[in-house]
Formats: structure tokens, C-alpha cells, sequence
């Protein structure tokens, strides 16, 4: 069922001619994320688990292991416990699309 609303969330944004581009990833943010990390522009995800992720795009590394790229981002989010075995972040099961789209939101994150 969550996955649902998800979705639907997802295809309304998308229907929305005049939504924002980051409208989708936040909605998927929300759904996904929140309950962990807090995340600038998403006022649900005040997650205290992981880190927050203000500023993430000025930080030099990602999990400790690898350099702060578009591409290692995006292999992050799909795969975190590759990246990281035994890490807090499990593996979210998003599609490569998702990941891609909260990657994009997440470079536009400079502000600590």
C-alpha cells in the first residue's frame, strides 16, 4: 500500500504542469528517507538515524568510501549496502529512475 501512494503521489506531480523539477525526488524523499535523515526542502524528513543531508553536495565522500560524484551518488542510493556492508543505510529497493531523481535533488542540497 505504501508503495501506492507513492506512486499516485508521484503521477500527480507529474501531471502538474507547473509543479517544480524537484517535486517528484521530494515526494519520494518523504516516502522513503524521512524516516531517517533530515532533508532541507522535504518538511517531513526530520529523521534523527542517519545523517542530515544539508550541505551533502559540498561533502567530499559519500559513506566514508567514495568521492562525492552524480554517478557515485546514484550507485550509493541503489546499493548502499555494497558500498558500505553492515552500514546503518539499508538497501531501499528504489528503481534506477528514483535513485537518479533523488540524486538530482540531493547535488542541489549546498547549504549546510
Amino acid at each position: 500500500m505504501p508503495r501506492l501512494i507513492l506512486l499516485a503521489l508521484t503521477l500527480l506531480v507529474a501531471c502538474d504542469r507547473h509543479a517544480d523539477r524537484h517535486a517528484a525526488p521530494r515526494a519520494l524523499i518523504a516516502a522513503q528517507c524521512a524516516a531517517c535523515h533530515t532533508v532541507p526542502g522535504v518538511a517531513i524528513a526530520r529523521g534523527q538515524v542517519g545523517p542530515p543531508l544539508a550541505g551533502i553536495a559540498r561533502r567530499t565522500t559519500l559513506a566514508g568510501r567514495l568521492p562525492n560524484t552524480p554517478a557515485n551518488m546514484r550507485h550509493f542510493l541503489l546499493h548502499p549496502q555494497a558500498v558500505q556492508p553492515g552500514g546503518a543505510m539499508p538497501d531501499m529497493g528504489l528503481t534506477p529512475a528514483q535513485a537518479d531523481a533523488i540524486a538530482d535533488y540531493l547535488a542541489t542540497l549546498d547549504e549546510p
